[in-house]
């Protein structure tokens, strides 16, 4: 990955977001009624889709009141077709609103009465009036006819043990997996809690996005291998695309929760950046498609031949400021960071560059002084590696620095 450009969040930010065209497209997607019948239409192995229990529209909302609610088989869900948020549930005759809610709404459960039937028509009244697509260019959401659904629970339900499951594909491929490993306490919910990003074969990658993770890995679903196969079916409907497809995947079942376009409105990136870019890469057929799987993403995700070491004015090892890194972009991101505004892009091409000079060879040190702007850059090949006694390669670069002479490059502020 040489440029910030070649990235899914870059690509969706310049193309898909605010494209009239591209929304239009998608709209079926992510409209949670519409998504449903593809889904049954297709009729996909394994896959289940979660019952609906009522539909209704902006000429209807008023039929939302107590006898109502009651009247729907518990414990279910409340939610809008077009937007994301005013997520709430009816379990055990209580109410609750738990994600994304009006200010005034009750975040903790209160008993299934007339007020709670007040509060559940405040919600929806105010989620079927917003045009969700005017708040950040998500113009998939402008051609949804904006409905509320009342489903099933699956979690409250006993169906599932843990939130929904994030699987991203690329050009039709499942590359990873985002699951919930938080354990939630009273009063919360999972979509709050931790999350890992695991491989395929459930092996657990560096990746971070969005929510902090955890320190232990977690036990692999039960219905991993069928999770699998119903994303290698779905990959076929998005021969060329990016996608996220979120699933109920904690129980022996799997069942489908939604489709998503633009995670976060694309304004949120992945760490390590390269992440984005393997998005991106497959997506746009710069990589054979018959070398990706999950060793591949592994070997990406986790290369440390991309070094950076950071002395201070003595010479000495600034630990925090040294790290490796699995692609040029994230070293020089890394090295970025430091740079006076001003100099940031200077810093960051410049490095790109020196980058570029030391792409072929199978350890790439680049070693900073005092204040970022000055940096030895070099090389070091198979032989060179040989006479250094360290697995590390931070301690690599900083023995092969000592021994050689790098490069000198001072950028001019």
């Amino acid at each position: 990955m040489w440029s910030k450009e070649e990235s899914y969040t870059k690509d969706c930010t310049n193309n898909f977001k605010g494209n009239e065209t591209w929304g239009r497209l998608h709209s079926p997607f992510v409209d949670k009624i519409r998504a449903k019948e593809i889904l049954i239409k297709e009729n996909i192995p394994n896959l289940n889709v979660i019952p609906t229990f009522a539909v209704l529209d902006k000429d209807n909302i008023s039929l939302v009141t107590l006898d109502f609610m009651k009247s729907i088989p518990q414990p279910y869900i409340i939610k809008a077709t077009h937007v994301s948020g005013g997520v709430a549930r009816v379990y055990n005759n209580t109410y609750s609103c738990f994600k994304y809610c009006g200010d005034k709404i009750p975040l903790s459960p209160i008993p299934l009465d007339e007020a709670a039937a007040r509060y559940a028509y405040a919600q929806i009244n105010e989620d079927i009036n917003l045009d969700y697509s005017s708040l950040g260019g998500e113009l998939q959401y402008k051609y949804i006819t904006p409905h509320i659904i009342f489903e099933e629970d699956i979690i409250s339900g006993g169906k599932t043990n843990t939130d929904v499951t994030f699987w991203w594909l690329s050009g039709g491929i499942p590359l990873f997996i985002s699951q919930q490993c938080g354990k939630p306490l009273e009063g919360e919910h999972g979509f709050q809690k931790e999350r890992i990003f695991v491989d395929t074969q459930f092996r657990r990658t560096p990746i971070m996005f969005n929510r902090p993770t955890c320190t232990d890995m977690v036990e692999k679903p039960k219905s991993w291998e069928k999770q699998l196969e119903v994303m290698k079916r779905l990959g076929k409907l998005f021969p060329r695309e990016v996608i996220r497809i979120d699933v109920y995947g904690g129980g022996d079942e799997v069942w489908f929760s939604e489709f998503t376009f633009t995670t976060a409105g694309c304004w949120r990136t992945f760490q390590p950046i390269v992440t984005d870019g393997v998005l991106y890469a497959v997506q746009y057929n710069k990589i054979p498609r018959e070398v990706i799987n999950a060793d591949f993403i592994q070997k990406v995700l986790r290369d440390d031949s991309w070094v950076s070491v950071s002395l201070d004015n003595n010479g000495s090892h600034l630990t925090e400021y040294t790290g490796v890194h699995p692609s040029p972009v994230d070293l020089c991101s890394r090295l970025q960071e430091y740079a006076d505004k001003a100099m940031k892009e200077t810093l960051f091409q410049s490095c790109i560059e020196e980058a570029k000079r030391l792409s072929s060879f199978p350890l790439r040190c680049i070693v900073t002084h005092n204040n970022r702007l000055v940096y030895h850059s070099f090389g070091l090949v198979a032989n060179e590696l040989d006479r250094v006694s360290a697995n590390d390669n931070v301690v690599v670069c900083l023995e092969g620095y000592r021994r050689m002479q790098g490069q000198f490059i001072i950028i001019d502020g």
